[in-house]
């Protein structure tokens, strides 16, 4: 009898995690091409690159010759699917790793803040939490609300996040109820979108349980989180956007939106024309949209100046009432609200202020 030559499971692991790995590659190439090459030509012109891409487009086009071809983004694919692997070999999650905990969160509550960690506003997903903070003094009115959307491209990040975890205790402090929220990580977009309306919807839900005025309801966000908080002031008009989450009888439509580094006509990402367009904030621009503070710097290359550029102009045409629109030339970059804090920090609690506060805010219809 001919002996029987059985795989161990390390070799069948091997044998999988190859073959997965090869699917990644050919998938982060088609996803390239469906992004950044519009004139189909097989290859990213440095004209057509955009973000990381455009950012390091000299050091991966090899041969010099201003395109990357297949055989450059296939190398290119190739090495970060293998800083991939060693990264998740040291660290499984590294959100879970390198975000504060939950003690080390409420070690940071500033005096006369209450906060709740890991609510979920929706059952079934880690990634359906949020972390609110509110001001333990009893108040006789509804408070305004404000929502934290960490950014991230879409594919990272977390509501721990110091640049919005902070901020979200210290508003408290100031008299609002605030929310730091997580949604699902995903390339698509739709599902980000789908998740923070429902955590707008369920904080309405729940507005008498928290004093809450439901009409009163504000968003900050940054990159992605930009985008994101963008769509919940513009595209309430859209119900598809809405997805299958609970809470349907409440609005998922914020009053005020502040938002750094938005990205309003996202090449990023994956999925059909018509999809991107859907989740696209410049496809929501009406005379009625909501009063915005944008930031922007012409240096940063992660997302184009133009995005805001273009989304104010046709803010402006349409007839918005209420926008503002810091753009720096300082090459403060992507990090633009972080790095003109001393600017911008303010800028923005005076704008919340203006459109949220009891007797401050807009006349205009707000549901």
């Amino acid at each position: 009898m001919k002996p029987v030559h059985i795989l161990s499971m390390m070799t069948l692991l091997a044998l999988s995690n190859g073959v997965i790995a090869e699917d990644r590659i050919q998938q982060q190439l088609k996803g390239w091409l469906e992004e950044q090459d519009p004139d189909a030509d097989g290859r990213i012109s440095r004209d057509e690159a955009t973000g990381l891409m455009k950012r390091f487009f000299d050091r991966n086009d090899s041969n010099k010759d201003g395109f990357l071809d297949t055989k450059e983004l296939l190398a290119l694919a190739e090495r970060l699917a293998r800083n991939n692997g060693r990264n998740r070999n040291g660290d499984q999650n590294r959100n879970q790793r390198t975000y504060a905990s939950d003690a080390k969160i409420r070690s940071q509550v500033p005096e006369g803040v209450a906060v709740e960690l890991n609510i979920a506003y929706r059952e079934g997903n880690k990634a359906w939490q949020l972390d609110l903070a509110r001001p333990k003094e009893v108040s006789s009115s509804p408070r305004p609300a404000i929502v934290f959307v960490h950014g991230g491209g879409w594919v990272s990040g977390d509501k721990r996040a110091e640049s919005f975890i902070g901020p979200a205790l210290q508003y408290a402090s100031k008299g609002y109820v605030t929310v730091s929220v997580n949604y699902r990580l995903d390339r698509e977009i739709l599902p980000c979108v789908h998740d923070v309306k429902c955590a707008v919807r369920w904080l309405r839900a729940h507005s008498k349980e928290y004093n809450i005025d439901p009409k009163r309801i504000g968003a900050y966000g940054n990159s992605a989180g930009g985008h994101l908080v963008t769509m919940l002031g513009l595209s309430h008009t859209e119900p598809t956007l809405e997805g299958d989450g609970p809470w349907q009888d409440f609005s998922s439509r914020v009053q005020a939106v502040a938002a750094s580094a938005t990205p309003t006509l996202p090449r990023f990402g994956r999925g059909s024309d018509e999809v991107r367009k859907r989740v696209a904030p410049m496809s929501y621009v009406s005379a009625d949209s909501p009063p915005m503070l944008l930031f922007h710097d012409e240096a940063d290359r992660t997302v184009p100046v133009a995005n805001s550029d273009g989304f104010v102009k046709a803010l402006q045409a349409a007839g918005a009432k209420d926008i503002t629109y810091k753009r720096y030339t300082n090459k403060s970059g992507h990090g633009v609200f972080g790095r003109n804090a001393k600017e911008t920090v303010p800028m923005m609690e005076a704008f919340f202020a203006r459109t949220l506060k009891p007797g401050n805010h807009s006349e205009q219809e707000r549901d």
